[in-house]
């Protein structure tokens, strides 16, 4: 097994990384351990391959970094038990590097059992920079941090934003990009990223059947492998009830007993079976929640609305070809923000005037956000009044407005109303990442 390890840590060292598309993700390395947590194809080991290169232009040794990773055939048959082997294994290669740093990047570690023993070991020497991933199927940031309590620093990971949706697709941005003839191109782009999201391997793929068929591969991994196997969930019917239930809700208010009360008639259903469904969901990281906008914490879950990470997957209840709907518009918009690092709130006054998102982020002001696909004459008086309602209660002058392709600027009594496309906001929020 050590000579295997050996030949694993030469050929990533020699032949790996050579050419990577860029992530918008940066380690620090301190004492503690990096580790990064997302959704099952989101990208994880995109961010390793980054930040090795990047290491090695900094100077750092190719011999000071170790990649493993440990859904590698050839890694099987390695317990929890044999894990020093890897670092025996690394001082036989290089017996001359036992004094300097060293780089270990272990991707998908949680397929060893206890490997948080060896890990612990290896942070108390102090010698060496790790950084783990670990997909939800089998450990989540939670656990990470029972694990490894005091010596994490947590990445969460995303699919791509949209900035790296075009770095993806080799497009490279200009400062004047939003005013020449290259914004022609950025929009056609814009509406593939509204329709099939930011999943990396989607990003790369262009048959819209071979997008389609990935989608529900994935989908169907996150139900068996990431929920069904971990949880040992016996009632899989339920639980594919709950994801098409998301998938068809998206966007909209969400309370586990409007849930029941839908679909209590046609299933039987127990309320604590399915809020521990719901939560499986989450922890997955393929929902996510937008509380009600309030001061008091206590009032802000007593509703909220429910959103997917990835617009690709709704794409999975789309009938017609080339259907967006206000749902998937506005999902859109809540997963670039919080890929931004936005903390994202919905508005509702005590008058039923609605705004669809206040985004909050230390050391920037509060965003008041309005989404509507296309403005029009039927719907504009409404959305202008839910925006001017969460500017007046936030105390803040100017909102936004996004539409698909409108633009203008709106005064509406002492407020701006920035009217923007969408894949001009989207170039903007990711701006500095």
């Amino acid at each position: 097994m050590k000579d295997t390890i050996k030949k694993v840590i030469l050929e990533w060292q020699e032949e790996g990384f050579s050419s990577v598309i860029n992530r918008s993700y940066h380690i620090e390395y301190t004492e503690e351990i990096n580790t990064i947590i997302g959704l099952r194809r989101s990208g994880k080991t995109y961010i390793i391959y980054n930040e090795i290169l990047r290491l090695v232009k900094q100077g750092i040794g190719r011999d000071q970094i170790v990649y493993l990773i440990f859904e590698d055939e050839r890694l099987e048959p390695l317990e929890s038990q044999q894990l020093d082997l890897i670092i025996e294994a690394y001082y036989e290669l290089y017996p001359e590097n036992q004094t300097k740093s060293v780089y270990l990047f272990f991707d998908e570690i949680q397929y060893i059992d206890n490997w948080e023993l060896f890990i612990k070991r290896l942070y108390e020497k102090k010698r060496y920079k790790i950084t783990l991933t670990g997909s939800s199927s089998k450990l989540s940031s939670d656990e990470i941090a029972t694990e490894l309590r005091g010596r994490t620093l947590s990445l969460n990971n995303y699919p791509l934003h949209f900035k790296e949706f075009l770095s993806f697709r080799g497009i490279v941005l200009s400062k004047n990009t939003a005013f020449s003839r290259e914004r022609f191109g950025i929009i056609k782009h814009a509406e593939e990223f509204l329709r099939f999201g930011g999943l990396p391997r989607i990003a790369l793929t262009h048959d819209e059947l071979m997008k389609k068929e990935l989608l529900k591969n994935y989908l169907d991994m996150i139900i068996f492998k990431d929920i069904v196997e971990r949880y040992e969930i016996r009632n899989t019917h339920i639980l594919k009830v709950i994801i098409n239930y998301v998938l068809m809700n998206c966007s909209t208010p969400f309370s586990i007993n409007s849930f029941i009360n839908k679909l209590g008639s046609e299933y039987s259903l127990n309320k604590d079976t399915i809020f521990t469904y719901f939560s499986y969901l989450e922890e997955a990281g393929f929902i996510y929640y937008a509380p009600r906008f309030a001061y008091r914490v206590k009032e802000r879950y007593l509703t909220k609305k429910i959103y997917i990470i990835d617009n690709g997957f709704l794409q999975l209840t789309v009938f017609k070809e080339n259907q967006i709907t206000g749902a998937s518009f506005e999902n859109l918009i809540f997963t670039e923000l919080i890929k931004a690092d936005y903390s994202v709130f919905f508005f509702r006054d005590k008058n039923n005037n609605e705004c669809d998102f206040i985004a909050r982020k230390e050391s920037r002001e509060t965003l008041a956000i309005q989404v509507s696909y296309t403005l029009h004459h039927d719907n504009k008086k409404r959305e202008i009044r839910g925006l001017v309602a969460a500017l007046e209660h936030l105390n803040v002058k100017e909102g936004i407005l996004i539409t698909k392709d409108q633009e203008e600027t709106i005064h509406e009594d002492s407020y701006v109303i920035h009217v923007v496309p969408y894949w001009k906001w989207m170039l903007e929020i990711n701006k500095k990442l």
